[in-house]
């Protein structure tokens, strides 16, 4: 893929979650994604093109996904 179909591209999300193991059964069951545990606090994925996570929060916040 050239740069210029690079530009403007999401290539990391990161989701805020009151509890990141309710996330992790749906996309993996959703979309096959499998995951890497960083702690109690914190998950990441990747699924050949996107990467991100999910961190754990005590409230989710409306527009609380971070994109990159």
């Amino acid at each position: 893929m050239s740069q210029a179909e690079q530009d403007q591209r999401m290539d990391y999300v990161a989701f805020p979650s009151t509890d990141i193991g309710g996330p992790k059964k749906f996309y993996e069951a959703a979309f096959g994604w499998t995951f890497k545990d960083y702690g109690p606090e914190y998950t990441s994925f990747h699924d050949g093109r996107l990467s991100g996570g999910f961190t754990t929060v005590r409230d989710v916040a409306t527009g609380g996904a971070r994109i990159g």
